[in-house]
C-alpha cells in the first residue's frame, strides 16, 4: 500500500496520550502511526481504533539502541506477523550510526520481509552520501526496494534532506524523513519533496502536537489556495 504524494503524510507512535490524541482528533485527524517491536506490548486493543487511519511499520532499532538493548528480531518477526497486512510500508533492520553494517543487513532481511508482500523502506544515516549518494542509487535501483527512512544524526539528516529526496524522485521512489518533532522541520521536509515524516513527540507533548498538526495544516490550507 504505497501512498503516493499528494500532501506529506505525518506519522507519530501508536502510543499517544490522551491530550495529544485529543489534539489531533481536533485538528488533523489525518495522523498516521508508527508500530514497533518496542511499543507493541503496550499497544492494547483499546488503541486499535487508531490505525485504522493508516499506520507503517518501524524496526525499532533506534529506541534499542538508546536503551543499550540488542535488536529484538522475534519481536520484530510478531509484529509483522499481526500487523505487516494493511501497513503502508515496513522499515528494514539497520545498526544505528553504521552505514557499512546497515547495509550488508538489507542483503540478509530483504529475502526474508518479502513473504509479508510490503513496501521496503532502508534506513539510510551517515556515510550514504558518499560519491553523491552512490549506495542510494544503487539500492533505489531495486525493484525489492520502495524507497528510503532518513535516520542518522540531526546534523546529517538535516543537510541531506533535499539531496536524498532528489534522489528519490529519480526513481519515483518514496523518502520518509524520522525525528520529525517541530513546525521548522515539518517545513523542510513538506517543501524539499518527502513524502513522509514522523515524530514521537505527538504522541507526548501537547505542545509538540499543536505546532506539528497546526504546522501541516496551515500547508495544506496555503496548497487549497493555488
Amino acid at each position: 500500500s504505497y501512498l503516493p504524494r499528494d500532501t506529506m503524510n505525518i506519522y507519530t507512535a501508536a502510543l499517544p496520550n490522551k491530550v495529544c490524541q485529543d489534539y489531533i482528533d481536533r485538528t488533523y485527524p489525518s495522523m498516521r502511526y508508527m508500530l514497533s517491536p518496542m511499543c507493541i506490548r503496550s499497544f492494547g486493543k483499546d488503541r486499535h481504533h487508531i490505525v485504522k487511519r493508516g499506520y507503517a511499520i518501524d524496526n525499532g532499532a533506534y529506541g534499542y539502541y538508546l536503551r543499550n538493548k540488542d535488536f529484538d528480531d522475534k519481536a520484530f518477526y510478531k509484529l509483522l506477523d499481526n500487523w505487516a497486512t494493511g501497513c503502508d510500508w515496513v522499515a528494514i533492520p539497520d545498526m544505528v550510526g553504521n552505514w557499512e553494517t546497515t547495509k550488508s543487513m538489507i542483503d540478509v532481511w530483504v529475502p526474508r520481509l518479502l513473504k509479508y508482500k510490503v513496501p521496503l523502506l532502508v534506513v539510510v544515516q551517515d556515510g550514504s552520501e558518499v560519491d553523491n549518494y552512490s549506495d542510494v542509487h544503487i539500492l533505489l535501483d531495486r525493484v525489492e526496494i520502495q524507497g528510503i527512512f532518513v535516520g542518522g544524526t540531526t546534523d546529517w539528516k538535516l543537510s541531506n534532506i533535499q539531496g536524498l529526496s532528489d534522489v528519490c524522485k529519480q526513481y519515483n521512489k518514496h523518502i520518509h524523513v524520522g525525528r520529525v518533532n517541530s513546525g521548522k522541520r515539518v517545513r523542510q521536509c513538506f517543501y524539499a519533496g518527502v513524502d513522509s515524516v514522523d515524530g514521537s513527540g505527538m504522541s507526548r507533548f501537547y505542545e509538540t502536537t499543536r505546532v506539528v498538526c497546526d504546522t501541516i495544516v496551515d500547508i495544506d490550507r496555503q496548497l487549497t489556495l493555488f
